[in-house]
């Protein structure tokens, strides 16, 4: 399961819960959502994952993004059912979407400090006039495609917001890049836990200022997450997070990594 947490500890968002718990699977796979799927796209459609975002109080705000920049599917087959759990209003966490912009392709975006992309802001200027932002009633839900434009405010009320999205791709789909999601959560490792602004994929540990201490700690994250334990040797042979990632692949395999 990936899982995220804010600054404090708090948790994000958790990612692929339908391959852990049995009625979280069982709902992803619904016959109704599947029609509904079927009845806008000209593909086959398969369960891709189930995400949570429990939005709490003082949350800030997600950015402009698209899905198929984080997750590349090629063929770009990709679709978002989001699902209200409370209501969505402008205070809570409220849902912005630039209507059609999904028929653009791939806009460019910009990583912040934080390690999240965002849509460059000069491509939101220019299509301010797509911008939606629709109340979301308890129970109802937004389907959109995985290229539009979108993202939420902040949460400015007292109560936390909770959504569920059931992801779909077509069953023909192949991820690309998967070298680079799994260096990318291994970056993500050596900041947090080395303690540093920014890392990139081809930064070495210990230039970063990673010591025994941090090494233990990105080697229990990656027991944690991949269910893979690397030696301290393996790290030391392999000091940047994306040569780490093509160990975990080497003595793992893909389809292993990617479940």
């Amino acid at each position: 399961m990936h899982y995220e947490f804010h600054e404090d500890g708090v948790l994000r968002n958790m990612t692929e819960i339908q391959r852990y718990d049995e009625w979280f699977n069982r709902f992803g796979n619904q016959d109704r959502f599947f029609d509904l799927f079927r009845g806008v796209v000209d593909w086959d459609p398969a369960l891709f994952y189930l995400e949570t975002f429990p939005k709490r109080p003082g949350c800030k705000p997600l950015r402009m993004h698209q899905e198929l920049f984080a997750g590349p599917v090629d063929p770009p087959q990709y679709l978002h059912l989001w699902i209200a759990l409370d209501d969505v209003t402008n205070d809570n966490s409220g849902m912005v979407f630039y209507r059609g912009s999904h028929r653009f392709g791939l806009a460019p975006h910009i990583f912040h400090p934080d390690g999240l992309p965002e849509v460059q802001p000069e491509l939101l200027e220019r299509i301010e006039h797509m911008r939606v932002e629709p109340d979301i009633p308890a129970g109802s839900a937004a389907l959109f495609d995985g290229g539009t434009i979108h993202g939420s405010k902040a949460n400015i009320t007292d109560r936390r917001r909770l959504s569920l999205v059931v992801a779909v791709r077509g069953r023909d789909t192949v991820v690309h890049g998967d070298l680079d999601i799994f260096a990318s959560i291994i970056t993500r490792f050596f900041r947090e836990e080395i303690g540093v602004a920014k890392c990139s994929a081809e930064d070495d540990f210990y230039s970063l200022g990673g010591d025994e201490p941090a090494r233990s700690r990105v080697l229990k994250r990656i027991v944690d997450y991949y269910g893979v334990e690397l030696t301290a040797d393996q790290l030391d042979q392999r000091r940047t997070p994306r040569a780490l990632a093509e160990k975990l692949i080497e003595l793992t395999g893909w389809h292993e990594l990617n479940t």
